[in-house]
């Protein structure tokens, strides 16, 4: 019985702890910024501020600073959406892009292997 209340008032307690209303002055701004330029991730900022990390990103953007994690695929690529793959294959082919649209259906690699032999043919 202890252990419920115990784990509900912890559990009161961490979503209080993240309702803290902060107020950005220019001194705690400047030390934001500066933290974040030298490497340390807004959730860190954040916990030794004792707020939301959400609010720290939310600040950061709002001064062009805070730059989004790239998502990269398991080969480190940066994924390219299939659309995105036959707007090249119009491109190169010069007709529009709905006339290919029945590609949409064809796995990715053949789609890079045409636009690579479309891209760069070799001489006959």
């Amino acid at each position: 019985m202890y252990h419920g209340k115990l784990r509900q008032h912890l559990r009161r307690l961490r979503r209080l702890r993240f309702r803290v209303k902060m107020k950005y002055t220019k001194e705690i701004t400047d030390k934001i910024v500066e933290q974040y330029k030298s490497g340390q991730t807004a959730k860190q900022i954040a916990e030794t501020l004792g707020v939301a990390d959400r609010s720290i990103i939310a600040k950061l953007s709002s001064l062009g600073v805070y730059q989004k994690k790239v998502y990269t695929n398991k080969r480190g690529e940066v994924p390219v959406k299939k659309y995105e793959m036959i707007e090249r294959l119009a491109q190169l082919l010069e007709v529009p892009s709905d006339q290919l649209e029945s590609l949409e259906k064809v796995n990715k690699n053949v789609l890079k292997l045409l636009e690579t032999r479309l891209s760069d043919p070799k001489p006959s």
